[in-house]
């Protein structure tokens, strides 16, 4: 795809920044030059200001911080590296990504339904008298959902949590560079590819320091007395991507996180008014919303995949077509509007007639 198209697929992938394109090629040039070892050793530097910059961002320290190899390979990590008992019960919401519910029961947790209000947000109160009456061993919040933009209070959720004692882990994955991440959470991750603009196949898995000594990950023979964190870190990894990955983190800092939180606030409103009362078809967002995932429910029996295509054909427009297996609270598809920064009303314009 060329930069002519009018991309409102963020929420899938963003387009890498120059910089970070250009720290990644810089990179594998120097592999070329010296070798992949000493390269990475080179890398040193700028990796450990990584962790130190994604642990600002996500509310750990830098010690605690695993570049992965995105949003599902941290979960993974998670459910590897901490033991459970037999039967163990995992709290989530209707809004919970669907592949997550999958990865739960692959490792013998079994999902129950936490206690939401009309806009399927967590209902906190009701919430409270769960975590009395009969706690889950864990708690699992997808901070902003995948097909619509519901955005859970994780905050809020982790006092509660640790007063009764029970663990929660964020999937912070349409989150990061997108709405505030530090949240307390036990364990966060995500992946680079999407509002950081990061490049694929690579994420971040941060956990907090009072939940470490819960982790026990494979440590292979050279790092068997190893942390668990740097016992994470071993391994073969795409040191070319974690350098883009962290020249797009530095570039997301260096933008200020409240300025272009704002942006994309007032981005999702704009989209959402652009298209709010067009024929066939209705907002599935809160009326509360804030952030620029935009969720459209077909309301005349549209076949939301041939407008996906429709749109990229006939009006160079990207967007993404959400099916059902997203999450249980989706009664049928959805068209995902996810406009990258910088978006203008022309675009919006297209967008408005190509749907009429």
């Amino acid at each position: 795809m060329t930069t002519e198209m009018i991309y409102l697929q963020t929420a899938a992938c963003g387009r890498p920044s120059a910089g970070t394109v250009a720290a990644m090629v810089d990179h594998l040039r120097l592999e070329v030059q010296v070798g992949g070892y000493a390269a990475q050793a080179a890398a040193g530097p700028v990796l450990q200001q990584a962790y130190e910059d994604l642990g600002s961002l996500l509310g750990a320290d830098a010690d605690g911080v695993v570049i992965v190899a995105g949003a599902t390979d941290g979960l993974l990590t998670l459910l590897g590296s901490w033991a459970f008992p037999e039967g163990a019960t995992v709290g989530v919401v209707p809004a919970e990504w669907g592949p997550n519910l999958d990865a739960f029961a692959r490792f013998g947790l079994r999902p129950v339904l936490l206690p939401v209000d009309d806009r399927g947000v967590l209902d906190l109160e009701a919430f409270e008298q769960t975590l009395h009456a009969d706690p889950p061993a864990l708690v699992h919040l997808t901070q902003l959902a995948s097909h619509r933009c519901v955005a859970q209070p994780v905050a809020e959720a982790v006092e509660l949590c640790r007063t009764a004692e029970v663990p929660l882990w964020a999937d912070a994955a349409q989150a990061l560079g997108h709405l505030d991440t530090a949240t307390g959470a036990d364990a966060v991750y995500a992946p680079a590819r999407k509002w950081l603009a990061g490049p694929r196949g690579v994420g971040v898995l941060a956990v907090n320091q009072r939940a470490r000594d819960q982790l026990s990950p494979l440590r292979q023979r050279p790092l068997q007395d190893a942390s668990p964190i740097a016992a994470m870190r071993h391994g073969e990894v795409p040191v070319a991507a974690q350098v883009g990955f962290a020249h797009a983190v530095r570039e997301y800092l260096e933008a200020g996180p409240d300025a272009v939180r704002a942006s994309l606030a007032a981005l999702g409103q704009r989209t959402r008014e652009a298209v709010r009362g067009l024929p066939g078809w209705s907002l599935a967002d809160p009326a509360d919303a804030v952030g620029a995932v935009v969720g459209l429910r077909p309301t005349a029996g549209q076949d939301v995949e041939a407008v996906v295509g429709r749109l990229r054909d006939e009006h160079r427009i990207l967007t993404t077509a959400c099916l059902p297996w997203r999450a249980a609270e989706m009664d049928g598809p959805l068209l995902r509007l996810a406009p990258e920064p910088g978006t203008d009303e022309a675009a919006l314009a297209c967008l408005t007639r190509g749907l009429g």
